[in-house]
């Protein structure tokens, strides 16, 4: 049996240094720790409610909502209550929010170029199918993985 430090202490250092790395890059356009995850999903969900939000990226709706504040008084998101449910908020890009998404893409991509620079194009397939299986199957038994 592996020691289960090797795994999760692994992927706690990956996760804390691509944190640390992207608020370094971020900072002069006033995007804080953590908040670019969110932005990465409005690229993809412009418009989702903000309850949406703080599930798919397994944060609080307290945090969520800080964040969310943070990136509205950047300019970078605004909230629109939503049509259906007056008591639900739908999270937009703004333009603003629209112009940094090449600038953090970029940013993540180098880190990630950076991080499996030393593998093959074989081993970075497999890393890619393996993690995303891992990520499917915590997201499967998200009610669960805390009983493990």
């Amino acid at each position: 049996m592996v020691d289960p430090r090797e795994i999760v202490g692994s992927i706690a250092i990956v996760y804390r240094r691509h944190m640390a790395y992207m608020t370094k890059e971020l900072k002069a356009y006033r995007i804080g720790s953590g908040q670019f995850d969110f932005l990465m999903v409005l690229y993809r969900k412009d418009g989702i409610s903000q309850e949406n939000l703080a599930k798919i990226l397994n944060v609080s709706r307290a945090t969520s909502t800080r964040a969310i504040q943070n990136l509205e008084k950047e300019s970078y998101v605004y909230r629109q209550r939503d049509e259906n449910d007056l008591r639900a908020y739908r999270v937009y890009l703004t333009e603003k929010g629209k112009k940094v998404k090449d600038i953090i893409l970029k940013k993540s991509i180098f880190f990630v170029d950076n991080l499996l620079s030393d593998f093959t194009p074989e081993e970075k397939e497999i890393f890619r199918l393996l993690i995303h299986k891992v990520s499917l199957k915590l997201h499967e038994s998200e009610s669960q993985y805390l009983c493990f």
